[in-house]
């Protein structure tokens, strides 16, 4: 049966293939099927059949896009000995392109053709990648189909490297160098055709600018910092390694980007709190670890200082924050770490709030908004604040390094922006909205450095830095310029 069969088979052959005959001799070549095809390639299976020993000095493959063969691409797959199947590969063809292909062989000085089948190679398609925010040199993941060597990949208008590309379907690429725009569209270019993903790419931001120096070569700490409408104020803190005590303060135009001396008529001192509004308390260190606590309490008007009614208790490194007209007075030393004292500017009045659910000291990061202070907890979570209520509830929590505390916290429109903290370079973002966090780029300088100050002005946070007072050296405080969406 299995000969009957065999016999029928090269009887059709013979019907239909290209043949030479000497004698007895007959060779057929078939152009069998198209095994693979992809966006440039395409793998074919062709067979050689005689019923005599041959020998051909060439076989293979000619591809066309004319059903005639006008100019083929030749698949040359060299001499063959004796019958049997082939395969070959074409590559470097044309995406979504119809091809005719067909098998030869060259036997005795005579050209044997196969008959031609008809084949159209492959559009490219994307699917996904990620992710989707990164920074520059860090590596994304692309995939799809039919993404042939010779693919370029895009991040607006910066070309990628592709480290690989597995099976033309999984692309391995490094994120090039951002240009200006920190969100980019990623494109996929497969020799004429591009194509683009919906998802935007993210690139991981924050443009620090070197804007000098704090006057004089002072280093200050356990300073206090400020900020109203006649600009940024630094000050009245301890100079390095118990030099003393910075008298006065500093203020800077970020307009003009120059510094001013302004007067203070109260003493210089450590640990005091302040606000745009509200200056006070603090201590003088008499001897090692002895301190004399200050009660005074100012009324701040731009540079003016007005002396108001002492404070009710001591208050030693407390924060202080300003929500719907009142000032409140929160944690340190004097207050206790787990109170809040609420000052009424029109009674001149003081009132004790519920204790709060966390420790409390001026090495928090905070921020207010929307009339609500927030407090990052020891333990990474944040706390919300509602003092119409005199409520607390744990809002999100911090995903970064607290290092040794003193990090900073600044709101822009509808984000806020913290890290920084001592002996630690990380910086992120929250959406105040969907509490989504993004890294941001780390700071320049010395990695052993502290903030002494932060303030906000038109979109961008300006960021005093000084190094740690056990660094030695004359190693000024560097104020930088922070754009959140800087390239």
């Amino acid at each position: 049966m299995r000969k009957i069969l065999s016999l029928s088979i090269f009887l059709m052959l013979l019907a239909g293939w290209s043949c030479t005959q000497e004698g007895d001799a007959t060779t057929v070549v078939a152009t069998e099927e198209v095994i693979f095809v992809s966006g440039d390639k395409v793998r074919v299976l062709g067979r050689l059949i005689t019923d005599q020993p041959v020998t051909t000095t060439d076989h293979g493959f000619q591809i066309s896009t004319a059903e005639n063969f006008p100019s083929p691409i030749i698949v040359s797959l060299g001499v063959k000995e004796g019958p049997g199947r082939f395969i070959g590969e074409a590559e470097g063809l044309d995406i979504n392109q119809i091809y005719y292909v067909r098998a030869f062989a060259t036997v005795g000085g005579v050209d044997l053709y196969g008959e031609s089948i008809e084949v159209k190679t492959l559009n490219p398609i994307i699917e996904s990648y990620g992710p989707t925010f990164s920074k520059p040199g860090a590596e994304i993941i692309i995939q799809g189909r039919n993404l042939p060597l010779g693919t370029k990949v895009f991040f607006g208008t910066q070309e990628a490297t592709i480290l690989e590309n597995q099976f033309e379907s999984r692309l391995r690429v490094r994120i090039p160098a951002a240009s200006t725009d920190p969100i980019v569209k990623v494109r996929v270019q497969v020799q004429n055709k591009i194509l683009e993903f919906s998802q935007n790419f993210e690139y991981q931001s924050g443009k620090y600018t070197l804007l000098g120096q704090f006057p004089e070569g002072q280093r200050i700490y356990d300073n206090v910092f400020f900020q109203n409408q006649s600009g940024f104020f630094v000050g009245i803190g301890s100079l390095r390694l118990g030099a003393g005590y910075y008298q006065g303060f500093q203020r800077f135009d970020p307009q003009s980007n120059a510094w001013s001396a302004v007067n203070f008529p109260g003493e210089s001192r450590e640990g005091a709190f302040a606000t745009s509004n509200y200056l006070g308390g603090g201590a003088i260190e008499v001897s090692r670890d002895v301190f004399e606590l200050k009660r005074d309490f100012w009324r701040i008007d731009g540079s003016t200082f007005t002396r108001l009614p002492d404070l009710p208790t001591n208050s030693f490194n407390s924060l202080a924050f300003e929500l719907n007209g009142a000032l409140f007075l929160a944690g340190g030393s004097g207050i206790g770490t787990r109170s809040i004292r609420k000052y009424n500017p029109t009674t001149q009045t003081w009132s004790t709030q519920a204790p709060t659910p966390i420790d409390i000291n001026n090495g928090l990061a905070w921020f207010v908004f929307e009339n609500k202070a927030y407090f990052v907890a020891s333990d990474s979570r944040i706390w919300e604040y509602q003092p119409t209520n005199d409520t607390w509830r744990i809002f999100s929590s911090y995903p970064g390094s607290q290092g040794n505390g003193y990090g900073l916290a600044q709101v822009i429109g509808e984000k806020v922006y913290i890290g920084l903290y001592r002996r630690t370079e990380q910086f992120f973002e929250l959406d105040l909205r969907t509490l989504v966090w993004k890294a941001k780029n780390s700071v320049p300088g010395l990695p052993q450095s502290i903030n002494t100050g932060y303030f906000t002005f038109n979109g961008q946070i300006y960021i005093l830095r000084a190094p740690e007072e056990s660094i030695a050296g004359v190693l000024p405080m560097e104020l930088y310029r922070f754009d959140p969406n800087g390239i």
